[in-house]
């Protein structure tokens, strides 16, 4: 069935018009999620595979940028679709086949038909959760305070984050670990449990810092960003774990 709209609607207007600043960032998100597919899929060397993650994590503070954006100067009525699409190109599909590559290339033992059919069916769950996390968020009906579910975003950056730890200090058992965190993800974005909203001016300073580190040692091959990654590692996972702190603490 088409709804179709008024002559004052989307359709009456050329798509250069509808699109908005907000819309630029996504599209932007959704490239760098589809350039760390590509590099991965080049050959899957340790840089292209460090490389791929970095793209993943720049995709993440574009999702913020372009959320800020929205909410303070202009959105339009695409946009919100817009970034989910881009969301599920950046932090569901990329991640999935980059931890893929991942788990084949530092596997301690050689993949049998068995093994890559188990990682793929790993893979493809989380691509299918993160899908249906974000499905179930855009068909809520009113704005509230809490995520239901982790966000796909708090997701793929705990991905991206522990993948370059492991890639680049390889990490003993790193493939395994991925495998049962991605499983453990793919729980909590479809799960119930609800995730408060952060909005702490101090933790977005805290992030950008965080982030602009990581990027920055890494694009001048200093291997000092692994402690930024360290540090988004821990924060990340106090936020998964912040519903049962929060309530351990209220008790």
């Amino acid at each position: 069935m088409v709804i179709r709209i008024g002559s004052s609607g989307i359709y009456a207007d050329s798509m250069l018009k509808l699109v908005k600043l907000p819309d630029i960032l996504s599209v932007c998100n959704a490239l760098f999620g589809f350039a760390a597919i590509l590099l991965v899929l080049e050959g899957g060397s340790t840089r292209a595979l460090k490389t791929a993650l970095v793209c993943i994590l720049v995709a993440t503070v574009i999702d913020g940028l372009d959320g800020f954006v929205a909410r303070t100067v202009e959105s339009s009525p695409i946009g919100r679709y817009l970034d989910s699409l881009a969301d599920m190109v950046s932090f569901g599909v990329a991640p999935a086949v980059v931890a893929f590559v991942v788990i084949k290339n530092f596997s301690p033992l050689t993949l049998t038909y068995t093994h890559v059919v188990v990682v793929s069916a790993f893979c493809g769950a989380y691509i299918i959760c993160g899908m249906l996390r974000l499905a179930r968020y855009d068909a809520k009906i009113s704005q509230q305070n809490e995520f239901v579910g982790l966000p796909i975003t708090g997701s793929a950056i705990l991905l991206a984050s522990f993948m370059l730890l492991a890639v680049e200090l390889a990490i003993p058992g790193c493939a395994y670990i991925l495998v049962i965190l991605m499983g453990f993800l793919c729980l909590l974005m479809i799960s119930r449990i609800q995730y408060r909203k952060l909005k702490n001016s101090w933790l977005v300073i805290i992030s950008i810092i965080l982030f602009s580190a990581l990027f920055f040692f890494y694009a001048v091959s200093m291997p000092l960003f692994v402690y930024p990654a360290a540090i988004i590692v821990v924060l990340i996972a106090l936020y998964i774990g912040s519903p049962v702190i929060c309530r351990i603490i209220a008790h």
